[in-house]
């Protein structure tokens, strides 16, 4: 996943937020708003659609102009959406996991913080979750989570990442009950399924590959 850039511009096309990103050389409009990488995710994980069927989708709903992006990538089109899909969202579609050791362990997922990331946006930018996730890129908004773990203002996303990163207090005679508070909340903010649903979605990204390489050869 590439990094954010001050000088990296985006713009809106149809309303819908669009940046370029370079493959092979080519320069190459991609929608990489954070709405619409939840769209993606939600996509991969949507059981009740085949690789096949997926991944024209997924052309469509990832590339400003989808028709050109598939001409310009040709039968390495698998090997395009892998490598966008990577560097807007850091999403490893790659059937080999070419991107394994770069992957870190969870720590907040989307669905199950929905409402501590909406309420922590508002408490410490002003910001709206239905704005900032149409205006901003997946990047910009996951660095601007981000930066709420090192705000002064704790808010309800600060607390879930500390208790699901931080070490419990090393045991004493007199530490019993900071002990016993820790590990309850702890308990409260551990996320409940985030760790399963990675390990599915991870399965659909290679199966999807593979479905996509299996089309550019013409099987």
């Amino acid at each position: 996943m590439r990094s954010p850039s001050l000088t990296r511009q985006s713009r809106k096309v149809n309303g819908k937020l669009v940046s370029d990103y370079t493959w092979r050389g080519n320069v190459i409009g991609v929608r990489d708003s954070a709405r619409n990488a939840l769209l993606v995710i939600e996509l991969f994980g949507d059981e009740q659609l085949t690789p096949e069927q997926k991944a024209p989708l997924l052309v469509r709903m990832l590339f400003e102009k989808p028709e050109q992006a598939v001409q310009i990538a040709g039968d390495d089109y698998a090997d395009l959406l892998a490598c966008i899909v990577w560097d807007a969202f850091g999403l490893d579609i790659t059937a080999d996991r070419a991107h394994a050791d770069e992957y870190a362990d969870a720590v907040f997922d989307w669905n199950e913080d929905a409402a501590r990331i909406r309420s922590s946006l508002l408490q410490c930018y002003g910001l709206s979750w239905d704005e900032a996730s149409r205006s901003m890129s997946y990047l910009d908004l996951c660095s601007l989570l981000g930066s709420l773990l090192e705000s002064e203002n704790e808010t309800p996303f600060q607390q879930a990442i500390y208790y699901r990163t931080a070490k419990p207090p090393k045991p004493t005679k007199y530490n019993r009950e900071m002990r016993e508070a820790f590990a309850a909340r702890a308990q409260h903010y551990a996320l409940g399924q985030g760790r399963d649903k990675i390990e599915a979605q991870n399965d659909a990204m290679g199966d999807m590959f593979t479905a996509m390489k299996r089309a550019a050869k013409g099987a």
